[in-house]
């Protein structure tokens, strides 16, 4: 008997660690995100529109897509393995992908939200990025020009808000950036100095 309920307690315990790993498989970091409807996809297509527009940069041979992605994402690839804010990260690998916080997914789905512009603007400056990438064949770039690169999507980013009848202060935490010494990374903008007005 007492054999019975060790064997009925050690199949309780395969359940929780089957169950556990389940959990953490859906709960998982990966990069992938569900590709988008028609409806993201023509959004993002006049998000794009917006970019080259605002930017004046020419449409690019291949359009980026977006990946919405966890923080923990932004961590460890956009932030060198170190907890920092970013909504948003183009890593000038010459992919055609920018990354977006997965909190911004739906605040871009629903109009409604007064959040929504703030979370397509985001969009708007990381297609910026992949302008300026494709513009000079996504050539690698100094650290002096990436502050440059980023002061014009900023610029772009507001202009867009601005052409919506908001005015947002976004990229304020410029002022303290500096660049890593790892090439492709995200600047590095000290933990809580980001403030885009979005919570994940």
């Amino acid at each position: 008997m007492e054999r019975a309920d060790h064997s009925r307690f050690k199949g309780n315990r395969c359940a929780r660690v089957f169950g556990s790993s389940l959990i953490a498989l859906l709960f998982s970091t990966s990069a992938c995100s569900s590709p988008p409807s028609a409806q993201e996809a023509d959004t993002y297509a006049g998000l794009l529109s917006w970019a080259i527009e605002l930017s004046g940069y020419p449409q690019p041979a291949t359009a980026p897509t977006v990946e919405f992605v966890s923080q923990a994402f932004f961590n460890e690839h956009a932030c060198g393995g170190r907890e920092c804010r970013v909504w948003g990260w183009y890593p000038n690998t010459g992919q055609n992908v920018v990354y977006v916080h997965e909190a911004a997914r739906k605040l871009v789905e629903d109009g409604s939200n007064p959040k929504s512009l703030l979370a397509a603007s985001i969009v708007v400056h990381e297609f910026t990025h992949y302008l300026q990438a494709s513009n000079r064949g996504m050539a690698p770039y100094e650290c002096s020009e990436a502050l440059d690169l980023e002061h014009e999507a900023y610029t772009v980013q507001n202009a867009y808000l601005v052409a919506y009848g908001r005015y947002l202060q976004v990229g304020l935490s410029m002022h303290n950036a500096g660049c890593t010494e790892n090439p492709g990374q995200a600047m590095v903008v000290p933990a809580g100095a980001q403030s885009t007005g979005l919570s994940p």
